[in-house]
């Protein structure tokens, strides 16, 4: 855990240039490119018509899976490394912008998806996902090596990081920690779920917290979308880095979770937003080409859900005097039993249950 302290900490051992753009900013916005069509390679592989290859589908299979989930990590990786360096350049600057927001490939899928579908698919999600990169691609190409003329600094009020900090400890005490609790018990079948679900639903439904609630996740995108953009731009540590692309992960989480939920569910589809909705029955996340973008998407958000505030609580234990090695191990262990969580939730929304004898 040392280590990985150490190395978030580490100053960046790759050469750089004067100026201009270099091909690690290219690597994540190009990554981001292919999300859709791992994803599109998985399904062909786990069709019934592909299954007979046995060996070579399982291969095929995990190659593409692994693809998926390779995307937003190397560009979390590219983040973390641009972090490290002052941009010089409108390019470097942009690049390690929109490395960040590669992190976020999965929910920014899976949202394109579904407001295309709202709007009757004029454009296919995956073209303009596409188109969207290239562009974003275009905009680091083209500011290539001209000087930074404004400040990208972070002249933040404390004020805002405070609220902000403050808001999603409420959030996470109120209702996170319950929500997510509450899917560990997909683990057991559907049914006891469902039933937990209903118990938690008399609070989070209620008339009052629950308009309460969406007004918090709502301050929540708008200040972190705005300390994002500002600390996404400066030089910084991986830590922080890391702090950054996952609030931008989680970002985007939120406004496509909320447009699926309250938009697609209840009010277009009239439905109810319940374990069926989410886990895409009667087909399922693995075998259905447009469900299986949800798998990495909950992963990702259950992990990041639960280590960006633990990485603001390194912030808060830092400034008020703690020790650099004791607060970088708290993280470190924490985000290890986020990804714990992730993984045992979706193995129950996979279909994967206890038995007890």
């Amino acid at each position: 855990m040392t280590g990985i302290a150490t190395h978030l900490h580490a100053p960046s051992s790759m050469n750089t240039t004067k100026n201009g753009v270099r091909f690690v900013h290219m690597i994540a916005p190009v990554l981001a490119l292919i999300y859709p069509f791992s994803l599109q390679g998985f399904h062909f592989f786990v069709t019934p018509k592909t299954v007979g290859l046995s060996v070579a589908a399982w291969v095929g299979a995990t190659c593409s899976l692994l693809a998926a989930f390779l995307v937003p990590l190397i560009a979390l990786t590219v983040a973390v490394h641009l972090s490290r360096q002052p941009a010089t350049s409108i390019g470097a600057r942009r690049g390690r912008r929109i490395a960040y927001l590669a992190v976020a490939s999965p929910p920014l899928f899976t949202f394109i998806g579904v407001l295309m579908f709202l709007v009757g698919n004029p454009v296919s999600d995956v073209l303009l996902y596409c188109g969207l990169w290239i562009a974003l691609l275009s905009g680091i190409l083209v500011g290539g090596s001209r000087p930074i003329s404004e400040s990208s600094g972070t002249n933040l009020t404390a004020k805002l990081r405070v609220s902000h900090g403050a808001v999603a400890a409420a959030v996470l005490a109120l209702f996170l920690l319950a929500h997510i609790g509450n899917h560990m018990f997909g683990l057991v079948g559907s049914d006891a779920h469902i039933a937990v679900m209903k118990d938690l639903r008399q609070i989070y439904r209620n008339f009052v917290f629950e308009p309460l609630l969406l007004i918090g996740f709502l301050y929540l995108i708008g200040s972190g979308a705005l300390m994002a953009w500002r600390f996404a731009g400066s030089e910084t540590d991986g830590f922080r880095a890391l702090q950054v692309a996952s609030g931008i992960y989680l970002l985007f989480f939120l406004v496509s979770h909320i447009n699926a939920v309250l938009v697609l569910a209840r009010t277009i589809l009239g439905i109810d937003s319940d374990w069926g909705f989410a886990t895409g029955a009667p087909t399922g996340l693995i075998h259905d080409a447009w469900n299986i973008r949800l798998l990495p998407l909950y992963v990702l958000s259950v992990f990041f859900a639960l280590t960006h505030p633990l990485l603001g609580a390194r912030v808060v234990m830092l400034n008020h005097g703690k020790n650099r090695d004791f607060a970088d191990k708290f993280v470190v262990i924490g985000a290890t039993l986020a990804a714990v969580s992730s993984v045992v939730i979706i193995l129950g929304m996979c279909g994967l249950r206890l038995a007890f004898v």
